[in-house]
């Protein structure tokens, strides 16, 4: 689940790939950032309770 997007306004040299096979270096501004989180449901109180 995504719970945060923003740009982070910078710049830097990132590297893409020409059609010949070569790679073309590009001055970018920004980046893209995502925060996400997987949430996971279930009992996991068993597995701790456990004494051996």
């Amino acid at each position: 689940m995504k719970i945060l997007h923003f740009r982070q306004f910078y710049k830097h040299f990132v590297f893409v790939e020409n059609p010949d096979g070569g790679r073309k270096k590009i001055l970018k501004n920004y980046a893209d950032v995502n925060v996400c989180i997987d949430m996971v449901c279930g009992d996991t109180k068993t597995d701790f309770e456990r004494e051996d």
